[in-house]
């Protein structure tokens, strides 16, 4: 597992969702901008993914090497990541130190978080920001804040054993919240206030399965949750009241679904209840992290993941929760050159891990 960025020429992100795998292959040009130069979409079959865990290897497998074929994809140094609901992530303070000695100190306090053998967990640590002695986090000057990552070696070895069966040797396996983080970082760092001047901002990224939930302040994360409402949940309850099979739900949802459109069907109501009870919970978060920062309020939401092309949801959290939504775009800062963007365009917000991941492989240090 690794957090920072790497610096190779093209880099190949592989997104393994509960529902498709999403790749992404970036390249760097001579500017040394990133140009995104293939893509591909493939959906998995129910219960090829069970609870962000890989349950039907061949599926998986078998997925990746039909959009290698479909799109004539050469792969090489691939990033992947795992879902966010399998992993640890605690913010811990520690001393400034070498950094040999921060390592063995990190897997030391590591031992305090994990319910099982510390030989069975893989450990990656991140150094946020040096505190002061007026940092609300605490710990004053000469401490700093740390991203803690843990990740049993069991689910991060079953990614890379079917990645390497489909497609060759995976480079790095990273947490599909720092991967959104990492694509959408041009979308919210583009003013001084967003940089330097304390702006609070939101990362949403609402997918099949859960929902992360990221808090940066000046573009340093502060805060990370995971809630398991997503979109499979409104295609459940779908299914339940209209006494369809999950698929046919899924596509009533899409074709049909809205939430605050005034028509009053059953469709948009069982959504909206849906949606309702995610709200709650992102507002529950919100109110955990301002009082634990003691920041007064969060200045702006950005909208991530399948879940975000449901029409009427921005607006919806925008009014239920009182906070500015806009719709992330991972493409900031990209050049597109694939000849048929048109998919990639229309589903963009289900590409932001993958482009997230292969941006780890063509960036500078």
């Amino acid at each position: 597992m690794g957090i920072s960025f790497g610096s190779n020429s093209t880099a190949v992100g592989i997104d393994i969702g509960t529902s498709a795998v999403k790749i992404v292959q970036l390249k760097k040009n001579p500017s040394g901008m990133p140009d995104l130069i293939n893509y591909g979409y493939m959906p998995l079959p129910p219960e090829a993914m069970t609870e962000g865990s890989v349950a039907d290897s061949s599926a998986v497998i078998e997925a990746i090497k039909e959009i290698k074929k479909a799109r004539n994809l050469k792969i090489s140094n691939i990033y992947a990541s795992i879902s966010g609901q399998n992993v640890i992530m605690r913010f811990i303070m520690l001393p400034v130190m070498q950094p040999e000695e921060l390592e063995q100190t990190v897997k030391i306090e590591a031992e305090q978080y994990v319910p099982y053998s510390i030989d069975e967990v893989s450990i990656a640590h991140s150094v946020l920001k040096q505190l002061d002695d007026e940092d609300p986090d605490g710990g004053g000057g000469g401490n700093n804040k740390i991203l803690l990552v843990v990740a049993q070696k069991d689910i991060v070895n079953s990614y890379m054993d079917v990645i390497k069966n489909a497609a060759g040797k995976c480079e790095v396996i990273d947490v599909d919240t720092i991967a959104s983080i990492n694509a959408l970082e041009n979308s919210f760092m583009q003013t001084a206030d967003s940089q330097e001047g304390g702006e609070v901002v939101a990362i949403i990224d609402s997918g099949a399965r859960t929902t992360s939930i990221s808090v940066l302040k000046s573009g340093i994360l502060e805060f990370t949750r995971n809630i398991p409402i997503a979109g499979n949940n409104i295609t459940d309850s779908l299914k339940d009241t209209l006494n369809q099979d999950f698929d046919q739900a899924e596509q009533i949802k899409i074709s049909e679904g809205s939430i605050g459109d005034g028509s009053g069907s059953e469709v948009s109501e069982v959504i909206q209840g849906t949606v309702e009870e995610l709200a709650s919970e992102i507002r529950r978060s919100f109110d955990y992290f301002k009082a634990q920062s003691r920041e007064p309020m969060i200045h702006k939401i950005i909208l991530s993941g399948g879940s975000a092309n449901l029409s009427g949801f921005s607006t919806f959290l925008m009014n239920d929760l009182g906070v500015e939504v806009q719709l992330g775009n991972p493409l900031e800062g990209i050049n597109v050159t694939v000849p048929d963007p048109d998919d990639l365009y229309n589903n963009l917000q289900q590409f932001t891990v993958a482009i997230g991941l292969a941006l780890r492989g063509v960036a500078d240090n």
